[in-house]
């Protein structure tokens, strides 16, 4: 599991990334509100996915995995906020 955790989060990281540097580079190039407003909801999803996958192995392991949930409740509250 520990591979899709990373997976997701390099994901989450693209989404942002190349979006971001293909308005850098060209002169012309710009994205309307509603493909970067669905860019930023996929990249925060893909996150919340990661840190759940997270929240899973730490409970196999009887680790502490309190932040990793309050995290994930305030990315949902973010998404959820942005969406409304």
């Amino acid at each position: 599991m520990n591979k899709w955790k990373w997976v997701l989060y390099v994901s989450a990281a693209l989404f942002i990334i190349i979006p971001i540097s293909v308005v850098l580079i060209s002169d012309h190039s710009t994205f309307s509100s509603a493909f970067s407003h669905t860019v930023i909801s996929i990249a925060i999803l893909l996150v919340i996915l990661g840190k759940v996958v997270t929240i899973l192995e730490k409970r196999k392991g009887n680790r502490s995995f309190v932040p990793d949930v309050g995290a994930v409740i305030g990315l949902s509250m973010v998404l959820v906020f942005s969406l409304i």
